[in-house]
């Protein structure tokens, strides 16, 4: 997976979309130390990109447009840069298409770069604790290893210090992954935590959504490995890699204290991890130390005699499905935001028939949608529905009881009040800091 470098040397781009972080501004000053002649789009107004503008300004021959995005956006230029974030079926992804164009990717250009064994991780929920603990487990066996792709900072800007016997370790989404279809990455590794239709607002259907899925394993070779859980073995997946399909029973028996999604994801990093030839003691005294990951399942320390769990990653209803899942105590839950295509019925009705679930708090748009189909099939309910994560927390706070548990596991995106799911997680850090201080 690599390729010489100034490749881009004096190649007229086009950037869609700058952003205020992750992988796109990477891409962009990659592009342009490589000698690429690089013009900006977004459509956001400039003043809330300012920090993304001066971090550029180095490059004096950057070139940025703000306003509309049209088919006469990509006119001129010999490739488009794109953030995963944007849809295929943008206009000048179509005319980029008709034209022949080249469709650049922040983790393309990482692929086509890396010297490095790629270990590809991706599915609907889990792809970012997998990732982690299989990053732990090869650190722990003496391996040089790099975490990155969707979780993490962008790895490009030290894709040359990547060595071929080093490690990578990808959490891809499905939107990165689609747009790595002219790509035919030829992963090391390639794992799939689990499959449930998902971004269907992006992808146009469940279809569309596993075949972004697939484009993991369909470039592998047959010295190569593909793992998926035992429930896909008698499923068709293209490529002709080795196939592992795992199980939580291949754990023997360790981490029966864990709750079970985070034991499937244990047994998914370990298959990728025997592969390779690691010790089972090796991999077991890993995962015994790995801690989780930030805004997933997180316990926020607090004085207010409440358990307060911030698992803002939670961007999906399957997900939250498996947060209400470890809870044992009487139970809060804030639920909602931006709104989306994902079938939320088997979330409703474990909330329905949960004994510990106290009340629920919904924010946002999906909140507001969902409030009223829970409200039809429960009318006892006891819930609330807001705008904004603040008024949610108040009630949550209000109305719960000493020992109570309060957990925030939206099962929606967050964009329609925060940047990220990161911002929407340390918000709700700030509220439970800000309740302390009025309560001492």
């Amino acid at each position: 997976m690599q390729s010489e470098q100034g490749t881009f040397a004096g190649k007229r781009i086009c950037a869609l979309g700058l952003g205020r972080f992750g992988g796109q501004l990477a891409a962009i000053e990659y592009l342009l130390k490589q000698g690429a002649q690089l013009r900006v789009t977004d459509t956001a107004n400039p003043d809330t990109l300012v920090e993304s503008i001066e971090s550029l300004s180095q490059y004096p021959g950057i070139k940025f447009e703000f306003g509309p995005q049209t088919d006469e956006t990509v006119k001129n230029c010999d490739a488009l840069l794109v953030s995963p974030a944007i849809r295929p079926r943008h206009p000048c992804i179509l005319a980029a298409k008709k034209d022949g164009l080249p469709l650049l990717t922040e983790i393309g250009l990482f692929l086509n770069a890396c010297r490095g064994q790629v270990l590809a991780i991706s599915g609907t929920v889990g792809k970012s604790t997998t990732a982690a603990m299989l990053a732990r487990i090869l650190q722990a066996a003496g391996k040089k290893t790099y975490l990155g792709g969707n979780i993490g900072n962008s790895l490009l800007p030290i894709v040359e210090q990547i060595q071929s016997k080093d490690f990578v370790v990808l959490e891809l989404s499905s939107f990165q992954l689609d747009y790595l279809r002219q790509n035919q990455p030829a992963f090391t590794a390639a794992v799939l935590t689990n499959l449930v239709p998902h971004h269907l607002e992006w992808h146009g259907s469940a279809q569309a959504y596993r075949e972004a899925k697939a484009v993991m394993f369909q470039g592998q070779n047959s010295t190569q490995l593909s793992v998926l859980p035992e429930s896909h073995r008698h499923e068709s997946w293209p490529g002709i890699a080795e196939r592992v399909n795992y199980r939580i029973d291949d754990l023997n028996g360790e981490f029966l204290d864990w709750p079970a999604h985070d034991q499937h994801n244990a047994a998914a990093a370990m298959s990728v991890a025997r592969w390779l030839g690691i010790e089972q003691s090796v991999i077991f005294e890993a995962l015994h130390n790995y801690s989780g990951l930030p805004h997933r399942l997180e316990k926020i320390p607090n004085s207010l005699h409440r358990t307060v769990i911030n698992d803002s990653k939670s961007t999906s209803p399957i997900a939250t499905l498996a947060a209400i899942d470890v809870i044992c105590a009487p139970t809060w839950i804030i639920i909602g935001g931006a709104d989306s295509l994902d079938d939320p019925t088997p979330l409703l009705s474990r909330l329905i028939h949960h004994e510990n679930i106290q009340g629920i708090a919904w924010m946002g748009p999906a909140g507001k949608r969902l409030a009223g189909i829970f409200a039809q099939q429960n009318t006892e309910a006891t819930q609330t529905v807001s705008e904004n994560l603040s008024s949610v927390w108040q009630w949550c706070w209000e109305n719960s009881q000493r020992d109570h548990t309060i957990l925030m596991s939206p099962g929606y995106p967050s964009f329609n009040e925060f940047l990220n799911y990161e911002v929407r997680g340390e918000q709700l850090i700030t509220l439970v800091r800000e309740t302390e201080g009025k309560t001492d």
